[in-house]
Parts: structure tokens; sequence; C-alpha cells
């Protein structure tokens, strides 16, 4: 769950609106997939992301529906791959600051923190391990506080990969297009 929420949570904040001081951005596009194997334990069912533009600071509004098909272990990791396309490739966007291509190793460690202030209202649970269960947050609204990393236009992709010494647990796609207004 915790790289879910990371994952949409910079994606669709990110990708609604990264306002800087000269500009703001708007997406033109927004689609997402579970790019695992059917098999993961792990499932996206349904992703909207509300107001668009997102501003930052601001509020998102969130309503996610995972399935969880097997209990999500304590040793949770998760291997994050922001791109962007530049002359019909996507070329990757490094980690910096946290934020970009970046590897998280305690996820359970973070989601403990995370999770009271915005989930466990919706039945979450707060540690890990997380029971199998169908989750759903509905119009989570999220405080987004400080500045995003300024992007400019175009298309971006970002990869989220979740897994555990156990075995793969899920994965998320997401692809957006900003646009300048």
């Amino acid at each position: 769950m915790h790289l879910l929420f990371i994952t949409v949570l910079l994606a669709l904040s990110g990708a609604n609106a990264f306002v800087n001081k000269q500009k703001e951005l708007r997406v033109t596009a927004f689609s997402w997939q579970n790019c695992g194997p059917s098999s993961d334990p792990i499932q996206i069912k349904s992703l909207s992301a509300s107001p668009d533009p997102v501003l930052v600071p601001g509020n998102l509004t969130l309503t996610l529906t995972v399935n969880v098909a097997s209990t999500i272990p304590s040793d949770t990791h998760a291997a994050l791959t922001m791109e962007r396309k530049v002359g019909g490739f996507f070329v990757k966007i490094p980690c910096v600051d946290n934020f970009g291509s970046c590897t998280y190793g305690d996820l359970c460690k973070d989601w403990a923190s995370a999770c009271p202030k915005y989930f466990e209202k919706y039945g979450i649970p707060c540690s890990c391990p997380i029971p199998p269960k169908t989750y759903t947050i509905s119009d989570a609204v999220i405080d987004i506080k400080g500045h995003l990393p300024a992007v400019g236009d175009g298309e971006y992709r970002i990869t989220a990969d979740l897994g555990s010494s156990e075995a793969h647990l899920g994965c998320i796609k997401l692809q957006v297009t900003l646009k300048s207004d």
C-alpha cells in the first residue's frame, strides 16, 4: 500500500501540476495500468485523483481501490522508475533528493508514519504485515505542502515495482502528458 501511495502521490500531484514561479503545468493525458503479472498479489482495481490541476501547495483528492490477495510482508521494498520522453524515446530521470528513479528499502517503516494521517480512517492497517483484503480509499484529501521539483512540458512514464524477499508483489505504471498554460 505504501508504494502505491507514494507512486500515486508523486505521480498524480506532480503530474497534475508542477508549480514553480514561472508557470503552471496541466495534465493533458493521464492513464494507469497494472504492469506485473495477473498473479501478483497486489492489483489496483480503480484510481482517480482531482482537481486538475492540483496546486502545490494545495490539496489532492484521491480515490483508490486495491485488491491485496496475500499478506504484504514487513520486508517490502520498491523500485520507482520515472522517465521522460525525449526525441521519441523514454529517458530515465535519476534519483535526486528522493525524487525520480529511486529505490525505497523499508516501506513498512515509512508506511507506519504516513498511514495514520491519511488512511487509518479507511480501515487500512498502518503496520506490516498487511493482511489480504480489498482496500478502498474514497475521496481522501491529502494536503501537499512545499514545492515539487519543476519539470517541463512532455510525456512522462512512472513505474512502481513492489517486492519482498519472498516474492514480487505488484507493479503499476502511470503515463502523464504535461503542457504549459
